[in-house]
């Protein structure tokens, strides 16, 4: 699986860009959004998704991992395929994406050619708690508790577990204060 690539665009066609690594050229699906910002001969990076199906290995880029992660949970969603999903990212910045989704309001995703009210309104329902739980512990991070995070993760921990665990947690003190908060907190 091809997870990340770095190289130079090449080309610019039909909702994807073909980027020059290493002397091989890889067809990219980008979100209108992402593709707008490219131009011919600029260094690029994307985090990759690789759809394998019977008669296709297409690639799907994205600029930033909160991209990616958004893009996995659309198309966890029965009748959305990766195509629609990299439109919906093309709609909006994530942030108002997601605010959409978890406001409720299926309209904007709507806009997607092959995506209709069922359709949008499964996705709002199917992902609203998941997005909304991501999106309130983010908002809650300091900079300081964003070290928090970092600091469980280089312990082992997966940053989903990391999410679990600060919910609802009132932490004080210092950093090694609050990673020995959420450690007993979690040993219970």
């Amino acid at each position: 699986m091809i997870a990340y690539l770095k190289g130079k665009v090449f080309l610019k066609v039909n909702k994807s860009v073909i980027l020059l690594v290493n002397g091989i050229g890889y067809q990219v699906f980008l979100s209108q959004l992402d593709l707008d910002n490219l131009q011919p001969n600029q260094e690029a990076e994307f985090f990759i998704f690789s759809a394998i199906k019977e008669d296709a290995f297409d690639l799907y880029g994205f600029c930033d991992i909160e991209a990616w992660d958004l893009f996995k949970n659309l198309i966890s969603v029965s009748g959305v395929g990766p195509k629609s999903a990299i439109n919906i990212l093309g709609l909006a910045k994530i942030e108002e994406l997601k605010q959409a989704i978890v406001s409720g309001d299926p309209s904007i995703l709507q806009q997607v050619s092959g995506i209709g009210k069922k359709t949008a309104e499964r996705l709002v329902v199917e992902l609203k708690e998941k997005i909304s739980s991501d999106t309130n512990i983010l908002l809650k991070l300091d900079n300081q508790d964003e070290q928090l995070v970092q600091a469980l993760v280089s312990l082992g921990y997966k940053d989903r577990e990391v999410k679990d665990m600060l919910k609802g947690l009132e932490l004080s003190g210092d950093l090694s204060n609050k990673i020995r908060q959420v450690l007993q907190t979690a040993k219970k």
